[in-house]
């Protein structure tokens, strides 16, 4: 930009993120990529860049044939402490899950539980569901 910060971009051809779902982590796309670029992730662009913008193109094909949407965040941060947060958050999962004990599970996340995914199928969802689940001892095998 103009004053030296950067926007990040993402084109959407579904549904645009909300500003809940960016801010809480649900949907961090945008702001890991943001804390790529604040820590030297892209050739050409040196460490320590500020971001000015999270910003989602939703693309239709209609009129108009895109639509900026950007992220305001409503707790008055900013999307610099933003991708701060989200590379804490990525960092601290990383550590967790670096943890041989540290079960994989499917659908942890309630809003998540009723759908049915492309890769669902992998970790046996319909079958668990249909059994009542699964208890938190469980950590995989046969």
């Amino acid at each position: 930009m103009a004053d030296g910060r950067y926007a990040i971009l993402d084109y959407k051809t579904g549904q645009a993120r909300t500003e809940k779902q960016v801010r809480t982590g649900l949907a961090p796309q945008l702001t890991l990529e943001a804390a790529m670029l604040r820590n030297g992730g892209f050739d050409g662009i040196a460490a320590g860049g500020s971001i000015a913008e999270l910003v989602y193109v939703q693309l239709r094909g209609g009129e108009p044939a895109g639509e900026l949407r950007p992220i305001h965040f409503k707790d008055g941060s900013t999307p610099d402490s933003q991708a701060d947060r989200a590379l804490a958050k990525l960092t601290q999962l990383a550590q967790y899950f670096d943890d041989d004990n540290t079960p994989y599970r499917s659908l942890v996340h309630p809003m998540w539980r009723t759908h049915y995914g492309d890769y669902d199928h992998l970790a046996r969802v319909k079958e668990w569901s249909s059994s009542g689940g699964v208890s938190d001892d469980f950590v995989g095998g046969e």
